[in-house]
């Protein structure tokens, strides 16, 4: 009964009616329903995992009712829709924007014209895309306006379309994003990048000055690899490797090798994780991080370090792996305090896993004490570092480690069990005796970190 009450309390704050918006949402509604149906799911079963009243689910997938921005995040996650639902979401908020924005800045829209007509009006159609989910429908066509206003304010550098505080605010905007993906769903990241992405765009086609155009290219390249991360965590792969590439190619015009080495670094700890990549690519992606970064101390070198470290750890070269991680260790020490860039504490997170891979519970076991002092509750290493204890324990008991590792997935919200997270978990089933693979709860840990996952 406290369940169900709770589902219909949440069915309050979430059942928007789709009376006034964009009859697009039955499409997203038929994807919902597909999607449910592959899964073998009814709607009171799905309601049972979503903690959503299953007469709520039936109507969104009628599209009398848009789901909030939360509810299909949870959904996209459950139903191990890789991103899929989140982006057709926000294909179908774009419709209701368009709507509002129309009657409301009419003015502002004939002003836009006077300059780059096709390409403002498809970055504030992107932009308004993103915001309508992430902020809801009647926000977004006020956040598009003062963005718009803002930036019309700004006096254009010489010979660009660009002002230099357009430039350092998406800078800026990338430094946002980076930490907020610690502690919010990739989904809600995701999101927040398409707006600055699509508002960059048509930037990025025109001529502009040399030195604008390296600069425009560092800041997108930056969103670019954010994004790549995210849908990565998503679980879709392919938007993940499409990213990866536009990250390359903007990381090259920006002219910026250390960049090329810092973004080429995070997509070898991304990729890494996944059970389709081989590894010894990966350690090569890894290992072009580390010459494009030199031999000076940097925190871009620390980033490609580390991601071969950990690579090596996955190849069971647990030698090599700690050989790496121990450099990495030596080049930190001789950065500034606050390295821009470098969470400080990414060598607990190291430590933990290498050690973890490679049987050494003592240093494993300190590592992941000293993550526990640094790590809040919501930070996203948390999790994983907790998932690497639990490889631990399942070592020497495979049951009750694996039943660790099963609480501590499903306390997340369903929305943060992404990619990673899973992967960190499956390390578990590598390290279980294989007279333990049987156990009901080795096979339930099994399934619950194969869901979400695509290859596509």
């Amino acid at each position: 009964m406290a369940q169900r009450a709770q589902r219909i309390a949440r069915a309050d704050v979430t059942g928007q009616s789709t009376s006034k918006t964009s009859a697009g949402w039955q499409e997203f509604g038929r994807a919902l329903r597909t999607w449910r149906e592959q899964r073998e799911l009814s709607l009171r079963g799905l309601a049972e995992r979503i903690r959503w009243d299953y007469s709520l689910i039936a109507r969104w997938e009628q599209g009398k009712n848009r789901p909030s921005f939360e509810a299909i995040t949870i959904l996209d996650a459950e139903l191990g829709a890789g991103g899929e639902l989140v982006k057709q979401a926000l294909r179908m908020a774009m419709a209701d924007t368009d709507r509002l924005r129309r009657s409301t800045v009419e003015a502002v829209e004939a002003k836009a014209s006077t300059r780059d007509e096709g390409g403002d009006m498809e970055r504030r159609r992107l932009m308004r895309d993103a915001a309508a989910v992430a902020v809801g429908g009647a926000v977004a066509p006020v956040l598009a306006t003062l963005t718009d206003a803002w930036q019309a304010s700004e006096p254009r550098i010489s010979g660009a379309s660009v002002s230099q505080e357009m430039i350092d605010d998406w800078e800026d905007a990338a430094d946002t994003h980076a930490r907020r993906a610690y502690v919010d769903s990739p989904a809600v990241v995701l999101a927040g990048l398409a707006a600055d992405f699509a508002d960059m765009a048509p930037h990025l086609s025109q001529d502009q000055p040399e030195p604008v155009q390296r600069d425009l290219a560092h800041a997108a390249a930056r969103h670019a690899s954010l994004i790549a991360g995210k849908w990565f965590d998503l679980g879709n792969r392919r938007e993940a490797r499409r990213w990866w590439g536009k990250t390359r190619s903007l990381s090259e015009r920006s002219g910026d090798t250390l960049l090329a080495a810092w973004l080429t670094g995070r997509e070898a700890a991304y990729r890494r994780t996944d059970l389709n990549e081989d590894l010894s690519d990966v350690l090569l992606v890894a290992q072009r991080a580390r010459r494009l970064a030199g031999d000076r101390p940097s925190a871009p070198l620390v980033i490609a370090l580390s991601a071969e470290a950990q690579t090596l750890a996955m190849l069971r070269r647990y030698v090599e792996a700690t050989t790496a991680l121990r450099r990495a260790e030596d080049v930190f020490d001789q950065l500034p305090s606050s390295p821009v860039g470098l969470d400080p504490h990414w060598m607990y997170f190291d430590r933990s896993l290498i050690y973890t891979l490679a049987d050494d519970a003592r240093r494993a076991t300190e590592a992941q004490d000293a993550a526990k002092e640094f790590y809040s509750s919501g930070h996203h290493g948390t999790a994983t570092i907790a998932l690497h204890n639990a490889a631990l324990h399942t070592r020497t008991d495979p049951e009750q480690g694996t039943r660790q590792a099963l609480r501590i997935v499903e306390t997340l919200p369903i929305a943060r069990r992404d990619a990673r997270v899973r992967a960190a978990a499956r390390i578990i089933l590598e390290v279980t005796p294989e007279k333990a693979h049987a156990l009901p709860v080795t096979q339930e840990l099994r399934a619950l970190t194969a869901a979400g996952d695509r290859s596509a």
